[in-house]
């Protein structure tokens, strides 16, 4: 029976202490003795074989801790071997193996230095350089070149043996292929250079911040963006809040990046060092700082000032490309010169944002300016001897006096002027800006401006524009209201015109009824007594007779119908519509015209001129339809409407 085996003795655990040691307790051990008396062989084969046993277990319990130690090694993910005080490889893991492209058969039994092929190992190497300092090496970086000739960059830590009397006995070296690191390293540097230079060659503004409003960074552009010398006088400032001009912007802000996470395009001024505003948009983002814990912001804020203010001039040129579109819709419809000037003087004053102002004209007849329009201005004191006052007095002589040509221009120099009012004290001072057509002054606004308004250059162009639309209209009025007055005129002269028309035809239609009439009555009265004077057996006389009665008769007939159509007396006595009723008898009587005739919603008459009016027209279209249609009917209708006289004739021709 194994003693050394059974639990009971003090000496279960032997393998783990030193067999030396316990040994001198065997000897000793009376259970001990007591076994190896009843030995068959004596106490001195007994004694040999419990030692040749524990030998045999040790080693092998020995030669399974240095498996498991070499199986631990080989699964090591990191490049592993050993060398003897030769620097001779005595051990080579399947890492290094992977790593190096060399087997572990080839490996063991090589230098070092040929299996790494690197001139660090002859000049700086690890191990010697470890037994130099006496110490341990670590995380020491070097190329090495692999079986196939490919760099591979590697890290390694290097370790010196040495016996119980202190020599080197040899070393240790773990290393591990860093190419994957160099890599990421590269790639992160490469994009750390790429984020700098965006970060700081952007022309806008990037930032980060905490919660509490401290910048943590910001790029040049937001140095210059917010008028600072330098990044840290900028970062001293304290606070983000100090960028907002309304500090509850940023508290508005920094709810909804709570909120949403994120903000875009976010508008708000922001204002410079030296306190004057800018525009800005925020595009930003939350995020908490792994390392820290703390709650960070990032973003871009772009200075959109230029764009704001070209935003704020196209609704300036919209609203007055507006307002002149209604300005030269108004000069084309409105034809009254008063309200003409009236509107034109509202809409520059509306545009111009101003309350007082006024249109005067120029009179180069009276050789005068004169207020024509104001709104807000004291009525001008009515008096010959209180003209419209210069403040330059030759401008004046070639304005009022001389009536200088000027050659056309989108816009001319202001000038001053001002007039007496009606209270004895003069009116302001007002800016004026001509009025011309054709290069001649025709007049001009004139505007109370106060002394901290500039007008601008969009401002000055619009009213030279202004001033070169109402020049036109102002012209075509008066150009209207001098034909409209032609038109009354020639109205007026056609109506005389008319009339004496009329009345010669009434004295001729009179004056063939009376006088030619009486004439053939006088004749007929004078065949009367020639034919009682002879003698009634001469036939050849009355046939004669009888015969220039008959033309007598005729020719009277004639007269009579000729004097009607001068003048029907029956118009003047009864009125259009029994006129026309017997003319269009007559008609019918000496052509093979049907004619239809109507007059509908007169209940009295017409005016005697429009009678007379009407009778021509009647006339005038009968007789075109019996020279040129050869129609068959003819019919006419008068019909009053309102405010109109409806007058419609039409033949079948």
């Amino acid at each position: 029976m194994d003693c050394w085996l059974i639990p009971k003795t003090h000496c279960a655990n032997y393998i783990e202490e030193d067999f030396f040691g316990k040994l001198s307790s065997c000897l000793t051990c009376s259970y001990f003795k007591k076994q190896g008396e009843r030995h068959p062989k004596g106490w001195n084969y007994f004694l040999s074989d419990q030692i040749h046993k524990y030998n045999t277990k040790a080693l092998e319990h020995i030669y399974q801790k240095e498996e498991s130690f070499v199986e631990i090694l080989n699964q090591i993910p990191d490049g592993l071997f050993t060398t003897d005080h030769e620097w001779r490889i005595t051990y080579f893991n399947p890492a290094a193996e992977k790593i190096t492209g060399f087997s572990a058969y080839d490996a063991v039994g090589m230098y070092c230095k040929d299996v790494f092929k690197n001139s660090v190992c002859e000049s700086d190497c690890a191990l010697k350089r470890a037994i130099a300092e006496g110490s341990s090496i670590h995380n020491r970086e070097y190329i090495i070149t692999n079986i196939e000739g490919k760099k591979i960059p590697v890290i390694c830590s290097t370790s010196v043996f040495r016996d119980g009397s202190g020599r080197i006995a040899g070393g240790l070296e773990i290393f591990k292929d860093i190419t994957e690191l160099k890599r990421l390293q590269e790639e992160i540097s490469r994009r750390e250079k790429k984020y700098r230079r965006i970060f700081e060659g952007s022309h806008d503004m990037i930032y980060t911040s905490i919660l509490q409003g401290s910048i943590l960074d910001v790029n040049q552009a937001g140095v210059d963006m917010l008028g600072y010398q330098s990044k840290d006088d900028l970062i001293r400032i304290g606070s983000t809040k100090n960028f907002y001009r309304e500090t509850q912007d940023r508290d508005k802000f920094i709810e909804l990046i709570n909120r949403e996470g994120f903000v875009k395009d976010y508008e708000v001024e922001f204002k410079r060092r030296d306190g004057s505003p800018i525009h800005v948009l925020i595009s930003s983002r939350r995020y908490e700082n792994t390392q820290t814990g703390d709650i960070e912001y990032e973003g871009i804020i772009k200075d959109i000032t230029r764009r704001k203010h070209t935003e704020e001039e196209i609704r300036e040129r919209n609203r007055e490309l507006s307002i002149l579109n209604s300005l030269a819709v108004a000069l084309n419809d409105v034809t009254d010169l008063e309200q003409l000037l009236k509107f034109t003087l509202e809409n520059v004053l509306f545009v111009l944002r101003l309350k007082h102002g006024a249109i005067f004209l120029i009179d180069t007849e009276a050789r005068k300016a004169v207020l024509q329009a104001k709104t807000g201005l004291p009525s001008p004191f009515q008096s010959e001897n209180n003209p419209v006052i210069f403040k330059d007095k030759l401008l004046k002589k070639h304005l009022i006096e001389e009536a200088t040509f000027f050659a056309p221009k989108p816009t001319f120099p202001s000038f001053q002027v001002s007039y007496p009012s009606r209270g004895g004290k003069p009116a302001p001072w007002l800016s004026c800006f001509l009025v011309t057509f054709k290069g001649r002054a025709v007049g001009f606004f004139g505007l109370d401006i106060p002394a901290s308004r500039i007008l601008n250059r969009h401002e000055v162009h619009l009213i030279g524009s202004l001033g070169n639309l109402l020049g036109g209209a102002i012209e075509n009025t008066r150009l209207i209201e001098t034909i409209r007055q032609h038109r009354q005129e020639l109205s007026q002269l056609t109506e005389k015109l008319f009339q004496g028309q009329e009345e010669e035809r009434r004295r001729i239609a009179r004056e063939l009824h009376d006088e030619a009439g009486q004439s053939l009555t006088a004749i007929k009265l004078g065949l009367d007594r020639l034919e009682e004077n002879h003698s009634p057996n001469d036939t050849a006389l009355k046939e004669e007779i009888d015969e220039i009665r008959i033309m007598i008769k005729r020719t009277s007939s004639e007269i009579r119908r000729l004097s009607y159509h001068l003048h029907p007396t029956l118009l003047v006595d009864l009125g259009l519509e029994p006129a026309l009723n017997l003319y269009f008898k007559e008609i019918e009587n000496h052509s093979n015209l049907d004619i239809e005739f109507n007059m509908v919603g007169f209940d009295l008459r017409l005016d005697p001129d429009m009678e007379t009016v009407f009778y021509r027209f009647c006339q005038e279209a009968l007789t075109n339809t019996l020279k040129h249609s050869g129609a068959e009917s003819f019919g006419l209708s008068i019909i009053k409407s309102y405010p109109k006289i409806i007058f419609q004739a039409e033949d079948d021709g």
